[in-house]
């Protein structure tokens, strides 16, 4: 489901995911677009190229995006994900970032 279906839950994701999120500068906390499925969350952030080289960590319910010095986007996830299965695609200015979820949260 992506934040942008026509549903009143896919609303309700993205207040989730943006109310307990930070970005630098302050006026972009939200993601671009973010969605869930059984397997995975993605979630796509805006990132100017010219802001560099970012570097994508996740832990426990969240997704930070560290630039060249310092955290850059930090989204809070709705449930907790594998942390070590991370994968990025860059696209321009877009980030892509796809987290697994544990097995057991399929169910």
């Amino acid at each position: 489901m992506s934040i942008y279906a026509p549903t009143t839950r896919g609303f309700q994701s993205l207040l989730r995911i943006s109310r307990s999120s930070i970005a630098s500068p302050p006026w972009f906390a939200s993601p671009v677009d973010a969605e869930e499925d059984e397997q995975s969350i993605t979630v796509i952030f805006h990132v100017p190229e010219s802001h560099g080289q970012v570097e994508v960590q996740a832990n426990d319910q969240s997704v930070t995006l560290w630039g060249p010095s310092r955290a850059m986007r930090l989204c809070a996830l709705p449930c907790p994900v594998v942390a070590n299965g991370v994968e990025t695609e860059r696209s321009g200015d877009l980030v892509r970032v796809r987290v697994p979820k544990p097995l057991d949260s399929t169910k």
